[in-house]
């Protein structure tokens, strides 16, 4: 938290802010609002959008996201389910996945911070201000999810080695981690860059998998931004997952665009390409093709002997799909969500895995997500209704 004191004969406004786990705490000092009142208003609310809108790219996994969420103390209901039509005569794998996303904000500053000495001796036409001002901003946030997914998959071969027994089969696993903003610009220059970070372990396994259990899923990212105008931004970073002895760096780049005055367009390359068009303050529709998956350990018992082995199931995923957002209230959103899985790449893995893996057809998929925020937070009062994502 920053220090202030009270200058004589100086006109200033100044303006800190933190948070604990109980909420946010604003302080105002204000010796006289004068000199200061109109920049320091329209810096608040700029940096307040830089800090949002960052954070599309934190998430990596597909899902419908919405910023201004990350900023509030919430809670996140989320169902899918995908079912395999079978439409090529191949194998079939049905998959059902329900989630609990808790985001609790524990730490954040935003000040505008002076040196009143400094500031005091330099010439007005030196612009003292944006020599003598160093404006701090950043955010953290913790994450824990409870998750489940249901699997159920069937041979087009009867005499194929099965995995599962009864053919469907339940894992459940628990995510938790941090994510990170943090400003490294002064407010007054044109254009803004943001460091973005977050940090993921966790775990995805059966009743008899997780005696075998020995090291969680983890997964980083960490990027830059770039802000050209409230309108348009772009950010690059670097991705790493490590999930059951699978280790993958990946590269990304992306953009964000406001085409007009009701349509978005993001691009975030190799995760997604999405349009976003908002109908009216309560209604928005997104339409989205990238990519998806998921991966989840189970144990496999085979009728030789009576030894238990552990094994991951993965798919990777092509999806494209439909999303309506509808605003049921201020603290309270429904997301309804569907479309198909175009192309799907499973593999076992495993101490040589005595499974083959299936081949499947195109299948479709629906959700029904809905949020809800315990307390509208600053931050998420300053970014309603700025941004459409």
């Amino acid at each position: 938290m920053y220090q202030t004191s009270k200058i004589r004969n100086f006109d200033c406004i100044c303006t800190v802010l933190y948070q604990n786990n109980l909420g946010i705490v604003f302080c105002f000092v204000n010796l006289s609002p004068i000199l200061f009142r109109n920049y320091a208003c329209q810096s608040m609310r700029r940096y307040l959008f830089l800090l949002a809108v960052v954070l599309l790219c934190t998430n990596m996994n597909g899902q419908s996201f919405i910023l201004n969420q990350l900023f509030q103390p919430s809670i996140r209901i989320n169902t899918l389910y995908n079912h395999d039509f079978n439409f090529l005569h191949k194998d079939q794998l049905h998959v059902g996945q329900a989630s609990i996303n808790c985001i609790i904000p524990i730490k954040s500053q935003l000040g505008l911070k002076v040196k009143w000495k400094k500031m005091l001796e330099l010439p007005f036409k030196k612009q003292p201000l944006k020599r003598a001002a160093k404006f701090r901003a950043y955010q953290i946030f913790w994450n824990f999810r409870p998750k489940a997914m249901y699997l159920n998959l069937n041979y087009r071969d009867s005499l194929q080695n099965h995995p599962f027994r009864p053919e469907g089969h339940f894992t459940y696993g628990l995510s938790t981690g941090i994510t990170g903003i943090h400003l490294l610009v002064k407010p007054m220059k044109r254009q803004f860059k943001l460091l973005f970070y977050s940090v993921t372990v966790g775990l995805m396994e059966d009743q008899r998998s997780i005696e075998q259990f020995r090291i969680p899923t983890f997964t980083a990212l960490v990027g830059f931004a770039h802000m050209k105008s409230l309108t348009f931004y772009w950010y690059y970073g670097l991705y790493f997952s490590y999930d059951n002895g699978q280790f993958i760096p990946a590269p990304f780049f992306g953009i964000q665009a406001k085409l007009n005055k009701r349509l978005w367009l993001n691009i975030t390359l190799p995760v997604q390409i999405r349009f976003a068009w908002k109908l009216s303050s309560r209604f928005k529709v997104d339409l989205t093709v990238g990519l998806s998956g998921f991966s989840t350990a189970f144990s496999y018992q085979n009728s030789a002997n009576t030894e238990w082995k552990r094994y991951v199931l993965g798919d990777f995923r092509v999806r494209a799909g439909l999303n309506f957002n509808i605003k049921l209230s201020p603290q309270s959103t429904l997301y309804l969500e569907g479309g198909s899985f175009v192309f799907q790449l499973p593999n076992f893995r495993g101490d040589q895995a005595p499974f083959e893996a299936p081949e499947l057809s195109p299948s479709i998929y629906g959700g029904v997500s809905l949020f809800y925020a315990f307390k509208k937070s600053l931050l998420g009062s300053a970014v309603d209704g700025i941004i459409a994502f």
